[in-house]
């Protein structure tokens, strides 16, 4: 069979046409350039108060007064309510009772007569003494009518019996004054002896005053900073919850409320005067709203880039479209405490940040008033590289393994390491391994291998 010369041609320009298929689409290129890269890492969050305290029950009480109003300001040191409490006051009473009775034991020792036995007995002594001076002067009187040699052996005889008398006279009253300092003596360590029986129990009962005492004052409770006050509710439930026992171990507490089906009871009424509130119950929180704070969880693969100090945008779900300005505040040195894990898997560390004014406003374009407990979405700008060599974030290879990119040369691609200066949105600066006007892959850099043919254009 013989073709004419058209049917020739139009045969051959279609073989021509089947052998040449153009680059592929799959693949593409983008010359190295300068340009500034933000990188930030995302977190999500809630406001909260610059500062707040709670202020609880000591005891199980009674609301006694509310000096302020749910949502009123208060300043440092103002009282915020006053509660009375029978259970306290029984043990104040108790306390002072104790010490009243250690105290007296210390006063118990008699006191003995002591000077009036000493005085007894210098009467009697002084009886015997004059009743033998009037004998002796009486048989003086009588020697002086005997003849001589009688009457001296006589005087001589009383002479001596006067010395023996004032040799009597003065043992007696030694030995009455020796036995005065016996008695006050014995009585002096019998008083030291129940004093230092008696100082334990003093002690333990002016410590159990002591403690009452500051019990009963902590039923008095006052503001410690400068904010709003949002007064607790009653307990609900049934039964009330469980007063607070700060010994236990971390997240032991909150086990055991969980347990009477009530988390906490703080569901019922706003308190007033007259409801009854548990040990531990919280009846009042201050909340210092004149600054508010955004407290952000931080993947742990991500915080050893945020610093104090660092900018940061963050958005309310309240308010879509509404952005404020916010800062880095502070960063946990330790990880977070609660049992839920990151996106990652790994643990988180709180981040907080302090919000500052409104950026833009919301979609309905009127301001945005946020509040303690909304939820939140920061981006930390935690790494700038100005008019640095950046390319797309497409061309990275290898992210977790050593950075690298595949740049085109001779119309093969190369596959090269390089080191990142900040990861941006759409585009990563490059510290080093690239050269300005270089290209690299941008796109489908995940279905090369190094030294093939480049299939892109």
């Amino acid at each position: 069979m013989r073709f004419g010369p058209v049917a020739v041609g139009l045969a051959l320009a279609l073989a021509l046409g089947g052998c040449h298929s153009g680059p592929d689409e799959r693949f593409a290129a983008e010359a190295a350039r300068p340009a500034d890269v933000v990188e930030r890492v995302n977190a999500p969050g809630s406001v909260t108060a610059a500062a707040q305290a709670e202020l609880t029950a000591a005891a199980a009480a009674t609301v006694d007064q509310l000096p302020v109003r749910d949502g009123a300001k208060v300043s440092p040191g103002e009282v915020v309510a006053r509660l009375t409490s029978s259970q306290v006051d029984e043990s104040l009473r108790q306390a002072q009772a104790a010490l009243a009775s250690a105290s007296s034991l210390g006063s118990a020792v008699p006191s003995l007569p002591t000077d009036q036995a000493v005085a007894a007995l210098g009467e009697v002594q002084s009886q015997v003494t004059a009743t033998s001076l009037a004998v002796i002067t009486s048989l003086r009187s009588v020697a002086g009518t005997l003849p001589q040699p009688q009457r001296s052996r006589l005087n001589a005889r009383l002479d001596q019996a006067e010395r023996q008398l004032d040799q009597t006279r003065r043992r007696t009253n030694e030995a009455i004054v020796a036995a005065g300092a016996a008695v006050e003596a014995q009585t002096s360590a019998l008083s030291r002896s129940l004093q230092a029986a008696t100082a334990a129990q003093r002690a333990q009962a002016a410590l159990a005053v002591e403690a009452a005492k500051s019990q009963k004052d902590r039923l008095t409770l006052r503001a410690p900073l400068a904010g709003t006050v949002q007064l607790g509710r009653e307990q609900t439930g049934g039964g009330g919850g469980l007063p607070s026992l700060p010994s236990l171990p971390q997240g032991a507490e909150q086990a055991l409320q969980g347990l009477t089906g009530g988390g906490g009871g703080q569901e019922g009424p706003v308190l007033r005067v007259g409801s009854e509130v548990d040990a531990g119950q919280v009846v009042a929180t201050v909340y210092d709203v004149d600054s508010l704070d955004v407290t952000t969880e931080v993947d742990e693969t991500d915080v050893a880039l945020v610093r104090n100090g660092q900018r940061a945008e963050v958005e309310l779900d309240a308010f879509p479209g509404a952005r404020f300005e916010a800062h880095v505040r502070r960063v946990a040195v330790a990880p977070s405490s609660g049992t839920e894990r990151s996106a990652a898997g790994g643990v988180t560390y709180q981040v907080d940040l302090a919000l500052g004014r409104e950026l833009e406003p919301g979609e309905d374009g009127r301001s945005a008033l946020p509040r303690v407990g909304m939820t939140a979405t920061a981006e930390i700008e935690v790494r700038h590289a100005r008019n640095t060599l950046s390319v797309p974030g497409s061309a990275l290879v290898g992210r977790g393994r050593g950075q690298s990119v595949y740049v085109i040369e001779d119309g093969r691609v190369r596959l090269r390491s390089v080191r990142v200066a900040a990861d941006g949105d759409d585009r990563v600066a490059i510290a080093s391994g690239l050269r300005e006007g270089e290209r690299v892959v941008s796109k489908g850099a995940e279905r090369l291998r190094d030294g093939q043919t480049w299939p892109g254009s």
